[in-house]
């Protein structure tokens, strides 16, 4: 029996695997290609970009239940505009609206995995998978949502996105020109790395996207092909959104040490996993990357603004954040002066900081 039962489950891994191979093999993997100059400004390495995917599936996450925003702020006036059109334009599929509540009901995924999910397809109208179930920063949602770009774009359609679009283009290209700075994402992004002491060691174009359908401060970061794209939020970033892109240098630097350090890391762990803000990050390394990425973020804003009221502003919101469930958060940030003294660069001296971290303590 126990033979019977070991053979079955081994047909059935083959069978799984030439499925996935399969799925995986269906997808043609092509370029992304931008079509709407008018909707984008890039220059050197950096773009903004009025992303039509996005757009699409964020609208429609907004129709199919997500109403979620911070407590005590207003949804951005393009998401209400948006909400309201296509709410307007359903009124008459109030079968097909059921069938995609339900859908996004039953899938129980937050919106940076659908945000995801949807840079792997292709850049406008009808959308396809272009990109490979490898490069999916939540591979497993290459499962999950299968039948999505079929779903978006009947979505599309019913609820006529193309004339939605058409009314609220011209406000995405507002953020666009009033949020981002292009000269300024440069000088940014030369900061960064001077502070790192490190020489950049990637080539990719970094692409800003703005998300007006989005909760406020919420970002999230995906690469595909050489694109690094960071999705906005509302108040999530001010041109160059610094505070992802740090996760592909910090995250691979962090891995490499928290080893040795992995007692000390899981007392912080244990202490704020169950808070609410940590909910996303239910892995000890996953949090301390989320941790310090913050840290440096703040560090950064102190020391490139040298600006004592900015400085109390952005502490003050750390401390907080640190006192809500990232609790790694204030202790690295006060490494990062011995840090800045030194002669290492980051990659170099992260054993240090990990070395004289204290010790949890309430």
């Amino acid at each position: 029996m126990r033979k019977s039962l070991g053979y079955g489950i081994m047909l059935f891994c083959v069978f799984a695997a030439g499925c996935m191979g399969g799925k995986a093999n269906r997808v043609k993997v092509e370029p992304a290609v931008f079509n709407h100059p008018d909707e984008m400004k890039k220059d050197d390495g950096f773009m903004v970009l009025a992303d039509r995917r996005v757009f699409a599936v964020m609208t429609f996450l907004n129709a199919a239940g997500y109403d979620e925003e911070v407590t005590g702020r207003q949804m951005h006036p393009i998401r209400v505009k948006v909400r309201k059109l296509v709410a307007d334009n359903l009124a008459s599929s109030p079968e097909k609206l059921r069938y995609w509540r339900d859908y996004y009901k039953s899938k129980r995924m937050g919106s940076w995995q659908y945000a995801d999910f949807a840079l792997s397809l292709s850049s406008d109208y009808p959308f396809r998978r272009i990109r490979s179930d490898k490069e999916l920063g939540y591979k497993w949602t290459a499962w999950e949502l299968a039948d999505f770009p079929e779903v978006l774009n009947d979505f599309w359609i019913t609820a006529k996105l193309d004339d939605v679009w058409d009314e609220v283009k011209g406000d995405y290209i507002k953020e666009i020109d009033v949020g981002y700075d292009l000269d300024r994402m440069k000088k940014q992004m030369s900061f960064l790395w001077n502070y790192l002491k490190m020489q950049r060691n990637d080539k990719l174009i970094i692409v800003q996207v703005p998300n007006p359908l989005e909760r406020h401060a919420t970002a999230s970061g995906a690469k595909y092909e050489n694109y690094f794209y960071s999705i906005d939020g509302p108040g999530s970033s001010s041109n160059l959104n610094i505070h992802e892109y740090l996760h592909t240098i910090i995250n691979p630097i962090v891995k490499a040490d928290v080893p040795a350090y992995k007692s000390k890391l899981q007392q912080y762990y244990k202490a704020g996993k169950d808070a609410p803000i940590s909910k996303s990050y239910q892995d000890p390394v996953i949090f301390t990357y989320e941790c310090l990425v913050h840290a440096i973020d703040t560090r950064l804003i102190v020391v490139q603004l040298s600006d004592a009221e900015v400085k109390k502003r952005v502490e003050d919101k750390l401390m907080l954040l640190t006192r809500d469930g990232y609790t790694l958060s204030w202790p690295f940030y006060l490494l990062l002066a011995d840090y800045e003294k030194s002669d290492k660069n980051f990659k170099q001296y992260m054993p240090v900081m990990f070395e004289n971290l204290p010790q949890y303590s309430p």
